[in-house]
């Protein structure tokens, strides 16, 4: 694990299992140089991301770790926001209040169903209409300025959901407007603990998006201290296979590189 990182882990202040220092000491043991914590954020009211009196909590507690652990690993303050197109400006202002290193954009709403939790609606529409509206979403996330990463690109699969047609050309149109707009794509490794038990988005993608300079990190999307770098060996030796040769760093929004 040494000279990786892992921007996309989750604490108790949204749906995670650990504190934020518990959760740092895992990551030293594990070797890592660097890691980044993104609770969830989102405008709708739902039980699993921080709330907005929370905030503060959050931003001062990662602070007083980041120095308190200084000399032992590198920590970034990132967020995973949740996208609503009718809601960018108030996106907007939230982000321009938090000293963030960077911002995953994540779409897990279809309107006002939570495709990512609640089953209840799949079946009212085709599984490529699904993929239709989800992916338009995604480009408009990628459009909107607001983000620095898409998150776990092709979450619509979760729950093994898949299109019933050739969708190939649907995904080349969304990685062309996420390379147009200058975005990171995260290997999220957590996929395969999910239903559809591959990486999100899927090895296919990211060869695409190699395919198409198409900056790439990789996260574990952790919820609790035992999902940390999850299944990275076999995410590392994956962008070895296909050439990848760096994965992005962030720090104040800004990108740096990491050979791997």
């Amino acid at each position: 694990m040494i000279g990786l990182v892992d921007y996309h882990m989750h604490s108790i202040l949204s749906d995670g299992k650990n504190s934020y220092e518990e959760m740092i000491k895992k990551a030293i043991s594990l070797g890592l140089d660097e890691i980044g914590f993104s609770d969830h954020f989102c405008l709708k009211p739902v039980d699993w991301a921080i709330s907005t009196i929370d905030l503060p909590v959050m931003e001062m507690q990662i602070l007083e770790l980041k120095e308190k652990y200084a000399d032992q690993i590198t920590i970034r303050f990132g967020i995973e926001m949740d996208y609503f197109p009718e809601h960018e400006d108030e996106i907007r202002q939230a982000i321009s209040k938090l000293p963030l290193d960077y911002v995953i954009g994540s779409v897990h709403f279809i309107g006002d169903w939570n495709f990512d939790t609640d089953k209840s609606l799949y079946g009212k529409w085709s599984n490529d209409e699904l993929y239709q509206m989800y992916y338009k979403l995604v480009q408009l996330a990628a459009k909107s300025g607001l983000f620095d990463t898409i998150g776990h690109m092709d979450i619509i699969k979760k729950f093994r959901v898949y299109p019933e047609t050739n969708q190939d050309q649907l995904i080349e149109d969304t990685l062309k407007i996420i390379k147009d707009n200058n975005l990171v794509v995260e290997l999220n490794t957590g996929g395969i603990d999910r239903p559809c038990t591959e990486f999100t988005p899927s090895p296919e993608i990211i060869k695409r998006c190699h395919y198409y300079h198409i900056p790439l990190t990789v996260s574990s999307d952790a919820h609790k201290v035992d999902q940390i770098a999850r299944h990275y060996e076999t995410a590392i030796d994956y962008l070895r296979e296909i050439g990848v040769e760096e994965i992005v760093t962030f720090d104040q929004r800004r990108r740096g590189t990491l050979r791997i």
